[in-house]
């Protein structure tokens, strides 16, 4: 009998050790990654939100110089590196800008054919991108918290 107890106690304390290393090696890296792409895309959807209100200023500046007949240059300050490095430029031509539409492409747009690309971009990230990660991580948080129930249940078992 003494050696069936013990042979339980170690077995219990095996599955004790697994399901802990299961949640520290699995779960907590697969929900720190669900919630850094959640996160990331919070970030893209806010710089394109305030890539459409300077595009909106732009496009309402040109529409009044047109009207007027001149179109003025416009200075402005240009990531250059990912949000690392910035510099001063003059746009020539407010009329088009490049807007990067993923993948590494960057697309021609008119002013105002970018306020819409970049509302139904938004609209496309808030919709499906960001319902879907905040599901995966939501998802991924259930499980921890079920196999940490599961682990105070075994170690309250010993």
């Amino acid at each position: 009998m003494m050696m069936s107890a013990a042979k339980t106690d170690s077995d219990l304390q095996n599955r004790v050790n697994e399901y802990s290393s299961f949640i520290t090696k699995t779960l907590q890296p697969q929900l720190e990654q669900a919630v850094t792409a959640r996160e990331e895309t919070e970030a893209e959807i806010c710089e394109y939100a305030k890539l459409r209100n300077q595009l909106q200023k732009m496009f309402d500046n040109t529409s009044s110089e047109e009207a007027s007949g001149s179109v003025k240059p416009i200075n402005t300050i240009v990531d250059i590196s990912h949000q690392r490095l910035f510099c001063n430029a003059q746009i020539s031509n407010p009329r088009t800008v490049y807007v990067d539409v993923g993948f590494g492409f960057h697309v021609e747009f008119t002013t105002k054919e970018a306020i819409v690309f970049i509302d139904k971009r938004i609209l496309y990230l808030q919709n499906q991108v960001l319902k879907h990660r905040s599901a995966v991580a939501m998802s991924i948080a259930e499980d921890v918290e079920k196999a940490l129930e599961l682990l105070q249940e075994l170690e309250g078992a010993e």
